[in-house]
């Protein structure tokens, strides 16, 4: 073998490394989401005080103000609906009154669907990576009546976007 023909095929590897790479990186993606979508969701569990817990996927968090930030926990989220508030941690535990909650929205991005928990106080926004749609179901369905909901919120509910709220102003900023 030639230097020359040597220096191609290092040349060629070398090339070719990177896309092989990406390749591999985006084979594992896909099975990773095949296998999220056909794994079916854990059930909530409802303690006997009537707090329903339910397994998500992450939390975020994200506040208003000047000195406005955002805050995520993918590793050990927790999310509960309490007769009275939404309890979650992120890095501590919180409570979110339902009377402090303006309205909910729905918003589905790449194959997940997120809660958005839009609200006046502190913080702005809760979102909640549901994972699917029958998730995102079961805790509409265990909110007060009381809550707003948007009309793609509503859909998901009760099959009919007329159960909504209309004329809600819509949360524009990042939700994840």
């Amino acid at each position: 073998m030639s230097t020359a023909s040597v220096h191609l095929m290092v040349q060629a590897i070398a090339t070719a490394l990177p896309l092989l790479l990406f390749a591999v990186i985006g084979i594992v993606a896909i099975l990773r989401r095949r296998k999220l979508r056909a794994s079916p969701p854990a059930p909530p569990v409802v303690a006997p005080d009537g707090t329903m817990t339910v397994p998500v996927r992450a939390l975020y968090l994200r506040r208003g103000g000047i000195m406005s930030g955002t805050s995520h926990n993918s590793l050990n989220p927790r999310f509960a609906i309490a007769p009275d508030a939404v309890l979650f941690k992120v890095f501590r535990e919180g409570r979110l009154p339902f009377a402090s909650v303006d309205h909910i929205e729905v918003r589905e991005w790449f194959g997940r669907v997120y809660l958005l928990f839009v609200n006046a106080g502190n913080p702005r926004l809760l979102s909640v990576n549901m994972g699917d749609r029958a998730t995102a179901k079961r805790v509409l369905e265990a909110l007060p009546r009381s809550v707003a909901l948007t009309p793609e919120a509503a859909t998901i509910r009760d099959g009919v976007p007329a159960a909504g709220t209309p004329g809600l102003r819509l949360y524009g900023g990042r939700f994840h």
